[in-house]
């Protein structure tokens, strides 16, 4: 099986890569800046905030499942819109989508959370403009 983890250069994504390659599934991450340092993995770069990339990294890997492992803070060209890129690419390509976020969701406030939690992320959610 061939897994594609976008943000697989950051702290989660990075786990991600290591595990999935230690499974055995063929493993490609992306990187905004730098590569990660696992060299079982097959790197690409992609920067969520430029239209088509996505589609265009999701066309050359074709992958079985990708997971969505980005951290933009509170850069909503990245959360959000990035978000809906992925979503976007892995529905045109008919692939398995996760997107699993660490302080995106959950402040980490908590020592266990289930489905029944409520969202309390730590990065801001977009303001609309005053009026």
């Amino acid at each position: 099986m061939r897994v594609l983890i976008i943000g697989g250069s950051g702290f989660l994504g990075m786990e991600l890569v290591r595990q999935s390659a230690a499974a055995g599934w063929e493993t490609v991450a992306t990187y905004c800046s730098r590569p990660g340092g696992v060299s079982e993995a097959s790197w690409y770069p992609l920067d969520l905030r430029v239209p088509g990339q996505a589609d265009e990294v999701l066309a050359a890997v074709a992958p079985c499942a990708v997971i969505n492992a980005t951290s933009g803070g509170n850069d909503w060209a990245v959360t959000a819109d990035g978000a809906f890129r992925v979503v976007a690419a892995a529905a045109s390509q008919g692939c398995r989508l996760v997107h699993i976020s660490s302080d995106a969701v959950f402040s980490g406030a908590r020592i266990h959370y289930d489905e029944t939690c409520l969202p309390d992320p730590v990065t801001p959610g977009r303001r609309e403009p005053s009026r």
